[in-house]
């Protein structure tokens, strides 16, 4: 069996969201129908059920996907490659020095989770699918969204798939959320923590680590 590592993107490789930055760069292009902008504002604003919010994505409703895909690219390589952390550059050396796959979970979508995984060439990119029906955008996901359990439920299936070791195996995230992922792990690491995930280390005696600033 192999031993593995996997990364979160937001706030663990990168020292930001890089959905938000992706959402702007579409809203500043004027790509973005209005009434899709609307019907996400709307919904946002009512539901009480963050996670649910979060994966509605309405506001590309009917967009060409590959043309969706392009922006996504652009935004990666414009403005969110130079806030991958050194540390993950070294770690991610180490890890394959060391006979580790290497896989990036993130709940952010796949088409920017896979530009990240190109660039730091790892084994697999694991994001949230859009659904696409006739090259468009539907405006919702295919699958789980990938946040809390559901990132725990997708380590196990690449566990399975790949015949990996978690207890050799590290992992590395950010938010509390991330303590379902991180506990099925012999080495995890909360990486600049929130104030949950910090707590939930230090009562469990996981590592700590500050890829980003102090």
């Amino acid at each position: 069996m192999r031993a593995c590592a996997v990364f979160d993107l937001d706030g663990t490789i990168i020292d930001n969201s890089s959905e938000n930055v992706f959402f702007r760069e579409m809203f500043e292009r004027g790509v973005l129908p209005l009434g899709n902008l609307v019907s996400w504002g709307t919904y946002f604003i009512k539901t009480t059920n963050l996670r649910r919010a979060k994966a509605n994505k309405v506001y590309l409703r009917g967009l060409d996907f590959q043309y969706v895909c392009k922006i996504a690219r652009f935004c990666v390589d414009e403005y969110l490659i130079d806030h991958i952390s050194p540390r993950v550059c070294d770690l991610m050396k180490w890890h394959r020095d060391n006979d580790r796959m290497v896989f990036i979970l993130s709940g952010s979508l796949k088409i920017l989770v896979s530009v990240f995984g190109e660039r730091l060439e790892v084994n697999q990119t694991i994001g949230n699918t859009l659904e696409i029906k006739d090259g468009k955008i539907c405006g919702q996901l295919t699958g789980s969204n990938l946040y809390a359990e559901n990132k725990a439920i997708a380590v196990k299936q690449l566990a399975e798939q790949y015949n990996l070791d978690l207890n050799r195996s590290y992992a590395y995230g950010n938010h509390q959320s991330d303590h379902h992922k991180l506990q099925l792990f012999g080495n995890p690491v909360a990486v600049n923590p929130d104030r949950g995930l910090r707590q939930i280390s230090l009562t469990n005696n996981w590592q700590i680590e500050m890829f980003h600033g102090n």
